[in-house]
């Protein structure tokens, strides 16, 4: 895990773009029983009640409350506090989507990635209304548009994950804006395990290091 990061693009004309070019890597199918099915593109109670298909309308623009996440990332003192990283990761991976801002054409959207710290992270945010003020607050679409977003579950992320790293995604960044923590592409499958380890197991003490 990182320490949290100053926030991309700040004073900076580059925009968030897909590496993929207009694809979006094919995801392995996952197991999904137990799992929510992921609000997918039409999804009028997914995408916030909005009029058009595959966006998200959150209303007027407001800085997002903190979370629980929020909290846990700050709690965290470094690469040593293996508890405070299992709390952290236990709580991410329990959220029943992550979010990510669509780019690329209709049908062919991608996640948006960028380059931070000489590498290429996927900007994931653990709620919509979090993608959302990241766009805005990065001039990718005005605060009166709605926004393109793609939803999947932790479990699906985890499942692709070697696609990602075939496509030169080094890792995950949640919430860039605010939080700013961020897991390796190859970590995912780690840390997944481990937490679901450590709530069967209270004696387990979880992942060792999530950066």
């Amino acid at each position: 895990m990182s320490e949290p990061t100053d926030l991309p693009f700040q004073d900076d004309e580059r925009r968030p773009e897909s590496i993929y070019e207009g694809e979006r890597p094919v995801e392995k199918h996952a197991d999904r029983s137990g799992d929510d099915p992921a609000p997918r593109q039409g999804d009028r109670e997914a995408t916030g009640g909005g009029s058009t298909p595959g966006t998200t309308r959150l209303g007027q623009l407001s800085e997002p409350e903190e979370t629980e996440t929020d909290v846990l990332a700050a709690r965290v003192t470094g690469p040593e506090d293996h508890e405070g990283m299992t709390r952290l990761w236990r709580a991410t991976m329990d959220l029943p989507h992550w979010w990510f801002v669509a780019v690329g054409d209709a049908g062919s959207e991608s996640p948006a990635a960028a380059q931070i710290d000489g590498q290429m992270m996927l900007l994931t945010f653990t709620s919509a209304e979090r993608a959302r003020h990241f766009a805005v607050q990065n001039e990718m679409v005005a605060p009166d548009e709605d926004l393109r977003a793609i939803a999947l579950t932790p479990r699906e992320l985890v499942d692709s994950s070697p696609t990602y790293a075939d496509a030169g995604i080094a890792g995950l960044m949640f919430d860039p804006h605010l939080s700013g923590y961020f897991i390796p592409t190859d970590q995912l499958p780690v840390v997944w395990d481990a937490v679901h380890t450590a709530s069967d197991d209270p004696g387990t003490s979880g992942p060792q290091n999530a950066s």
